[in-house]
């Protein structure tokens, strides 16, 4: 799973879904904190999962540092949108109490410690890459279903995998480009369809003779399902108000989908 944005209420769907389905190993592809009502709950969660691994995504970056992409190049760009420059400044007063209440926690130190990327190689020779957006970069656009062939066989030109997994746009994605398997989760915690957490199961087939098998959706020894979680939007928003985010307004309206999520090549 991927972006899972601090939203425990989402997890837990995701979680209960996965319950039947025999997973012996998680991948959290970033993005893990920022945003929801319960980011020390959703760390503890995911920390006590079977076999977990997590990577750091763009937005827990910025809870340890501070920064943010400007949201303009110059001043007479912010003058001509007051409404983006009110949001950079609510987001920075996210980040602030998203990282107080993770300090409070004792669980800060966890998102210090998170590498950037996560390899698995499997048995018959299969290399799985997992990001948050590309290979080499946290941010910027990721693995899409509307971005074209030549431009994301150049973002994975070079990632020495035969599969590539990543987070970030929040779209769930199957492609093949170039030779690589490039895979999308969705996102868990803000989906594009609201109350829709979306994850990824995936089946490694390490016998050789059965790593191409069409009648079970294996490519190249891997069967992956996307599947969608729904959780209460509602519950998520009254907890949002009840613990003063300073961003509730906005995550309210993404939440229930009252107004258009950020464009893809925006950080998420």
């Amino acid at each position: 799973m991927a972006d899972v944005h601090g939203n425990d209420v989402a997890l837990q769907a995701v979680l209960d879904d996965a319950a039947g389905c025999q997973v012996d190993r998680w991948w959290v592809l970033g993005d893990l904190v920022l945003s929801g009502p319960r980011p020390a709950e959703v760390l503890e969660v995911l920390r006590s999962l079977p076999g977990v691994e997590m990577l750091r995504g763009n937005t827990d970056r910025y809870v340890l540092t501070g920064e943010q992409p400007a949201p303009h190049a110059t001043a007479a760009d912010a003058a001509r949108s007051v409404d983006l420059v009110e949001r950079y400044g609510l987001m920075a007063a996210g980040i602030g109490w998203t990282r107080g209440v993770l300090s409070q926690a004792g669980l800060l130190g966890i998102l210090t410690g998170l590498p950037g990327e996560l390899r698995l190689d499997r048995p018959g020779g299969l290399r799985v890459l997992g990001v948050h957006a590309s290979p080499r970069a946290d941010h910027g656009p990721g693995i899409s279903p509307g971005r074209s062939d030549d431009d994301l066989g150049r973002v994975l030109a070079g990632c020495a995998a035969d599969v590539v997994i990543g987070g970030h746009t929040h779209k769930a994605t199957d492609r093949v480009v170039n030779g690589v398997r490039a895979l999308n989760p969705g996102s868990t915690g803000i989906p594009l369809r609201p109350g829709e957490a979306g994850w990824l199961l995936l089946e490694f087939a390490d016998d050789p003779e059965r790593r191409a098998d069409p009648a079970r959706g294996t490519v190249a020894g891997l069967r992956a399902e996307q599947r969608i979680a729904p959780f209460d939007v509602d519950a998520v928003v009254r907890d949002l108000h009840a613990r003063l985010h300073p961003n509730t307004e906005f995550l309210e309206a993404v939440l229930t989908g009252r107004r258009p999520q950020r464009r893809e090549s925006d950080d998420s």
